[in-house]
């Protein structure tokens, strides 16, 4: 039992599979293993016609404590909803420590939006429409992108004329406060993620530290029973983003553990589909603000 309580716990954390999978994907095409910034991949679903081009794009970014994880680990249910509202969603890897210590994991998350926005012509995307999900510390990295905005301290590395900003992100029980054990980064995972335990870079890291007026929507989605990211770390980063007029929304999935792992017998609260469904109707809102800022202009 504690064998299997221990191999639980290192499954959550790493919020992935032992090893890759071929996520399936039959609304369209799939693009995998594209390279991009400094060698990593990413995979490119394009949902097929009939859906109106150019595409705007939603990067996917997963968790994994910045140690584990792999682009493969885009769940089907968050993928197909994405295309089926006619979103291309390209799903990326990034470099992972102890060999790649943080901030390599947010460069490589900005480069990989730098990159699709210069590619975004020969995939029929649209450039200024970009958006981004991410779970447990992919939802920690999103939101990084985001409220760090364009030609940050983050912005290094290849397609440097490109921005970097993104319309909205979904987080998704994210690490937002490195500095509270809440967090879920223990002494031993910051030891493996920054090279030593230094205050100053556990603020670096975290999206709290970064909230500013004007910053893109950020949709945060948390397990009201997740024991690995407590739910007061979602609920910090939102009255944060609250009291600086920024736009966002909290959704407390209940009966939910971490990496959307059902607790006890009763079925989530709102579903996983409808988790999916809600990110749509938050990015499709942001879209249309940013159609009318520029009609209005």
């Amino acid at each position: 039992m504690v064998v299997l309580a221990v191999l639980l716990i290192a499954a959550l954390l790493a919020g992935c599979s032992t090893a890759p999978h071929t996520v399936p994907f039959r609304l369209g095409t799939a693009d995998r293993n594209l390279t991009y910034c400094h060698s990593q991949s990413l995979d490119l679903y394009i949902p097929r016609a009939p859906v109106t081009r150019p595409l705007p794009i939603a990067l996917y970014v997963h968790g994994g404590g910045m140690t584990g994880g792999d682009k493969s680990d885009l769940n089907p249910v968050l993928l197909d909803t994405l295309a089926s509202a006619g979103y291309a969603v390209a799903s990326v890897n990034y470099r992972l420590a102890p060999q790649f210590r943080f901030p390599t994991q947010i460069e490589d998350v900005k480069c990989a939006i730098r990159y699709l926005r210069a590619k975004a012509p020969k995939y029929g995307l649209n450039a200024k429409e970009i958006f981004a999900f991410g779970t447990s510390v992919g939802g920690q990295l999103v939101a990084l992108a985001a409220l760090t905005g364009s030609h940050s301290v983050f912005d290094v590395g290849p397609y440097p004329t490109e921005s970097s900003n993104v319309l909205a992100v979904a987080d998704m029980f994210g690490p937002a406060n490195l500095t509270e054990r809440a967090s879920g980064f223990s002494p031993s995972v910051i030891q493996q993620v920054f090279g030593k335990s230094d205050y100053r870079d556990l603020v670096l890291a975290s999206p709290t530290h970064f909230v500013v007026p004007n910053s893109p929507p950020i949709l945060l989605v948390q397990g009201a029973d997740d024991t690995i990211v407590l739910k007061s770390q979602s609920i910090e980063l939102y009255r944060d983003l609250k009291a600086v007029g920024d736009q966002t929304q909290l959704v407390l999935v209940q009966n939910m553990e971490h990496m959307f792992v059902q607790v006890g017998s009763r079925s989530l609260d709102p579903s996983l589909r409808q988790i999916a469904k809600d990110m749509v109707s938050f990015f499709d809102k942001a879209r249309k603000v940013a159609v009318s800022r520029i009609a209005n202009r």
